[in-house]
């Protein structure tokens, strides 16, 4: 019993190390996902391509900060789309958010120390925003 025991035993400890993983990456791929779509959201309200990189980049951080798997100061969001001229009807801006996540407990099956999630988000930018640069 205990011979198959000890051939076994591997095998199970590395079957929940891959659920183990499997679950950090479905969870930490909402997390970006969820992360993306607000911060998307935040820079279509914005008023020039400056303050879209702000907002999106503190929405995303609000999101991802200490609940998340994302390890500290290597969030980043990325703002395209937004236009530097008047705002036509249709007009979408995108966000790219990135992180890195600790996957060390996981060494064993493959992984590296970090691995980077990347989510994306669309958002159609608000027409009813000024973006006037002489004012509204």
């Amino acid at each position: 019993m205990s011979v198959e025991l000890a051939v076994i035993a591997p095998g199970l400890i590395a079957l929940l190390l891959l659920i183990g993983a499997g679950g950090r990456v479905v969870e930490v791929q909402g997390h970006i996902d969820g992360a993306a779509r607000d911060a998307a959201r935040a820079a279509s309200l914005a008023q020039s391509p400056g303050q879209a990189d702000q907002l999106a980049l503190q929405a995303a951080q609000a999101d991802l900060g200490s609940t998340s798997w994302c390890t500290g100061g290597s969030v980043n969001a990325d703002v395209s789309g937004f236009p530097t001229e008047a705002v036509t009807e249709g007009t979408d801006v995108t966000v790219t958010v990135t992180c890195s996540v600790d996957m060390s407990p996981f060494k064993l099956l493959g992984f590296g120390q970090t691995m980077r999630f990347t989510g994306t988000g669309i958002a159609p930018l608000d027409t009813f925003t000024c973006r006037d640069a002489d004012g509204c």
